[in-house]
């Protein structure tokens, strides 16, 4: 039995000392950590400390004065150089005016047709491969991701032809820029 009680105390003494160096180690990691933090963080602040110095001394007046003299030459705003009245402020100049037909404003919705739909064979009738993200011919042609030839064929079927073509309607184009505010306002109104 004494060897038994001697062995159990013998294993917990080894057990024990195995713990205690394991925190010391741990601690001592610990330790390091926190000593390296502490360097890191007063490194830190002097290198704060040499870039607000740095800032001051870059935004001295002297300093900035002998610049813009030397470079840029700016002055201080006059009281003629600020508009008094809203009239005063120049518009932009207006753009180059488009070509006609890019001045479409709204196309009539077409009328329905007076002559009867010329009947189509069910057998003739093609299928059109469908255009990416349902976008329209007219898109697929103007982005370039379709050609012509790939164009669905059923949009030239006298099924989908209206008797009468869409009416349309063209913006009216300003003879002269406007002089203020308020002609620009009467300009877009009367477009409405």
């Amino acid at each position: 039995m004494i060897r038994f009680g001697a062995l159990f105390w013998l294993a917990l003494v080894v057990a024990a000392g195995f713990v205690t160096f394991k925190v010391k180690y741990a601690v001592q990691d610990l330790e390091d950590e926190l000593n390296r933090v502490k360097k890191q963080t007063v490194a830190e602040q002097q290198e704060i400390r040499v870039l607000s110095a740095e800032w001051t001394y870059l935004n001295q007046p002297e300093r900035l004065a002998e610049l813009n003299r030397r470079f840029l030459q700016l002055a201080p705003i006059g009281p003629k150089q600020l508009q008094q009245k809203v009239e005063d402020i120049p518009l932009r100049p207006l753009p180059a005016p488009a070509p006609p037909d890019m001045l479409i404003a709204k196309a009539e919705p077409p009328t329905p047709p007076t002559a009867a739909p010329v009947p189509v064979d069910a057998a003739a009738a093609v299928v059109p491969p469908p255009l990416p993200n349902g976008m329209s011919a007219l898109a697929a042609l103007t982005i370039g991701q379709a050609s012509a030839g790939e164009l669905p064929a059923a949009s030239a079927s006298p099924k989908s032809i209206p008797a009468k073509p869409a009416a349309v309607r063209f913006a009216k184009v300003a003879a002269s820029p406007p002089r203020s505010l308020d002609e620009l306002f009467s300009q877009v109104a009367e477009t409405r």
